[in-house]
């Protein structure tokens, strides 16, 4: 674990990641937690990140939805059955959406790949202006392991009664600006989906396909120091105000912990876990084996 809190804010960052692709998957039937992990960042993950196209490639490893750990107010559904509990996500951003298009034209090599530790996933994409980073006090920008914060991942559902346009309004100007104004909270960040494209084929025994009543509208990834700044953040001003209308607009809220997260393409380039794979990377940076580094050594092995 490394120590990545500051008073910094990094936000700017990310600005120029203007959509995103993004993935919650579930793991295949069967197949233990550990080998998913190993698998999908260690070996599925560098083959995505040599696909053309992308700004930035994160893959966050989750526990199931935590739903006990948020408190809302009633009306709003905080708990998951077992069959949408999902076990990862995986975010891709683009510099424009043709850039997304091209990773798309190119990706069809990953659907041999899925069937291996997927049994599904549900792919999300967001229009120019509809991911963004709000606030980010996390040093660390290109993790590749666990960070020493408590990190959520929360899905949302919206309201039936309010229009999309009303949600990402609530989303984007009352939710997330009452928010980031609260010291407690590190980081910040919103997506805003569109209607999952439902045509596309799945993968041999890799279900694409999600029914409209089980569509999530937005995702936020939030952060706090510690248990103690969390629960602050729930006492607050800013959160308490927040939520007193919240059922309007919102239906369900499922949080998931984050365990671990990985990046194997940042900046448009890839990572050393997007060269070599993430367990490779993690030894070549412990061992300080800054040969490894070298060019000739990274034309050699692929690069």
């Amino acid at each position: 674990m490394h120590s990545v809190m500051t008073k910094s804010d990094y936000a700017i960052r990310d600005q120029k990641g203007k959509v995103a692709f993004y993935v919650p998957l579930w793991k295949r039937e069967g197949l233990q937690l550990e080998v998913f992990d190993d698998y999908w960042r260690n070996v599925h993950g560098p083959v995505c990140a040599r696909l053309p196209g992308q700004y930035q490639y994160w893959q966050f490893h989750l526990e199931y939805n935590q739903g006990y750990m948020w408190p809302t107010p009633e009306g709003i559904e905080t708990s998951l059955p077992l069959e949408d509990q999902f076990h990862g996500i995986a975010e891709l951003t683009f510099t424009s959406e043709a850039d997304r298009q091209t990773w798309f034209n190119s990706a069809t090599i990953l659907m041999d790949d899925e069937h291996n530790i997927f049994s599904k996933a549900i792919g999300y994409n967001t229009s120019p202006g509809n991911s963004k980073t709000y606030v980010d006090r996390i040093e660390i920008g290109d993790p590749n392991g666990r960070l020493d914060v408590l990190k959520f991942h929360v899905m949302v559902k919206k309201a039936d009664g309010v229009s999309v346009d009303a949600f990402r309004q609530y989303m984007k100007n009352s939710f997330a600006g009452s928010i980031i104004q609260s010291n407690s909270v590190l980081k910040f960040r919103l997506h805003l989906f569109e209607k999952i494209d439902n045509s596309r084929p799945d993968a041999a025994g890799v279900s694409h396909f999600e029914p409209l009543e089980k569509q999530y509208q937005a995702a936020f990834e939030i952060a706090f120091s510690n248990p103690l700044e969390m629960e602050k953040f729930f006492t607050s001003t800013e959160y308490t105000t927040i939520v007193e209308n919240q059922a309007k607009y919102i239906k369900q809220i499922s949080p998931f912990v984050e365990r671990t997260a990985y990046t194997f393409v940042y900046d448009g380039q890839k990572t050393l876990a997007g060269q070599r794979s993430s367990t490779v990377a993690e030894l070549i940076t412990t061992v300080g084996a800054v040969n490894q580094l070298q060019e000739n050594v990274v034309a050699l092995m692929g690069n």
